[in-house]
């Protein structure tokens, strides 16, 4: 089926000849293919059972572990393991020597607890495994085409279903949905583990399954569930937007071919207030700025954002404020000055000119960057300052930005002398990344929008696997 409900659930809205043609479309006409019989019986036992699903194909796949290379869904091959349906067969005998037949469900990264079957289907002893020869001769299933709707049919209801509970609890936000054979190995259902349980007549929901492999990096839970961000901008309202692209690219970045495209993107909140721009005078109007801070702050607490983000160099003097205000109950607020001075120290940068307005480039009290004052710094001198700022102002007319951009990379080979110039203008962050970044001399550009972006995405996505993240430190080519 292709249309969601409420809480991403596929909803059953086509008939049985609507999805059969479906389902021929999928078929290989250079092969001449035919519908599976088993396909067709898993389409009309969905449809007049009223659970929603999707039919896809793929690479043939005996095992969960090849299904979690060979998937298909939303648009990507492969899905996490915990999302494929591991399913097999049992076979036991009951207190009065009476066989029974057992088709044990959980997720693709658990193990069966085989003693948990004896007891909850109450079993003399440990089952076994049913022999793949016997399971085919009886009913019609091998390995790698066990499912619950086959075992109910193939078997005239007398095979019992017994699905492990961690079914029925989403490890994912998006899309909420399993998958497994449709009776062929090289067709998949994806479907809602809910309403597939609740379809099956023969059944048991139990407690049946433990951890049986460590997931893959791009699997753990912080990465398929990231943080939710929220922005604070309007000193001008592009900072936030740049910083958002900046955050939506290091996603898909860091996830390679893991991402899955907007699933994989976090919830982000952005509230843009004009009022920011008092931030201009802070030294005048520091109550009136922190009031309009507070008020972004509250709102975007009320809108349950995890992890909070200020677009703007200036205002990161009231961080002391805004983490009393906001950092409750696990949420937190990440600040630009702080990444980019870990990022300095990282990479053992001593010797820096800093451009920014004076509250920030001056690191005096109001200054967020105020500890770099131990490093070798640059005494840019206010003139040069004031042609900075004027390329800030010609950025936010959006006019004339290939001759502005060619004014920057002029006062940068003129009129700065360090070799590590840190652009603490988020003005200047948006020019740097509209153009190539070459051709600076030999100045290495250092641009705190980008690590500030870096900085959110591996939180939001727990990142101490693999630490991937590619600072922005970028070195232009000699002249």
């Amino acid at each position: 089926m292709r249309i969601y409900g409420g809480e991403h659930r596929l909803i059953n809205n086509f008939s049985i000849e609507y999805e059969l043609n479906a389902a021929r479309a999928l078929l290989r006409s250079d092969v001449n293919e035919t519908l599976p019989e088993n396909v067709e019986t898993i389409i009309k036992f969905c449809v007049q059972r009223d659970i929603g699903f999707i039919l896809s194909r793929n690479r043939r796949s005996l095992s969960c572990r090849d299904a979690r290379t060979n998937r298909a869904r939303l648009g990507h091959t492969g899905i996490p393991l915990y999302d494929e349906f591991k399913s097999i067969v049992f076979v036991g005998t009951d207190d009065g020597g009476n066989e029974k037949t057992i088709v044990a469900h959980c997720r693709g990264h658990m193990s069966f607890d085989v003693e948990a079957l004896r007891e909850i289907c109450r079993l003399q002893e440990t089952p076994n495994i049913m022999a793949e020869d016997i399971l085919k001769e009886r009913y019609g299933m091998v390995l790698g085409i066990v499912n619950p709707i086959l075992a109910e049919l193939n078997s005239g209801g007398g095979m019992i279903n017994v699905f492990d509970k961690g079914l029925l609890t989403p490890m994912t936000n998006c899309p909420k949905t399993m998958m497994t054979n449709a009776g062929d190995h090289t067709w998949g259902i994806e479907f809602d583990p809910g309403q597939m349980v609740a379809a099956i007549h023969n059944k048991l929901v139990a407690d049946i399954a433990s951890l049986d492999r460590e997931l893959k990096q791009y699997e753990v839970p912080d990465c398929i569930n990231p943080k939710s961000i929220g922005i604070i901008t309007g000193n001008g309202a592009e900072s936030g937007i740049a910083l958002w692209q900046r955050i939506n690219r290091h996603f898909v970045q860091n996830l390679g071919d893991h991402f899955l495209g907007d699933i994989s993107l976090p919830k982000v909140f952005v509230v843009s207030l004009p009022a920011m721009g008092l931030s201009m005078e802070l030294d005048k109007r520091e109550a009136a700025t922190w009031d309009t801070i507070a008020e972004a702050v509250n709102r975007l607490k009320e809108q349950d954002v995890d992890l909070l983000a200020l677009a703007c160099h200036t205002t990161h003097y009231y961080t002391k404020g805004i983490r009393a205000l906001f950092e409750t109950e696990g949420k937190s607020f990440i600040s630009m000055a702080e990444s980019t001075i870990d990022y300095l120290a990282e990479h053992q940068i001593d010797d820096i000119a800093l451009l920014g307005i004076n509250f920030v480039a001056d690191f005096s009290r109001y200054s967020a960057y105020a500890s770099l004052k131990r490093l070798n710094v640059e005494k840019v001198s206010e003139e040069t300052l004031a042609k900075f700022h004027k390329l800030g102002y010609g950025i936010k007319k959006m006019a004339r930005a290939q001759a502005v951009f060619q004014q920057f990379v002029t006062l940068l080979k003129n009129e700065i002398h360090c070799e590590n110039v840190v652009i603490a203008l988020t003005e200047l962050s948006i020019l740097y990344e509209s153009f190539p970044k070459k051709n600076y001399g030999n100045k290495n550009v250092i641009d705190p929008l980008d690590i500030y972006a870096q900085a959110i995405v591996a939180k939001s996505l727990g990142l101490n696997w693999e630490r991937r993240l590619v600072f922005a430190h970028t070195r232009g080519s000699a002249i």
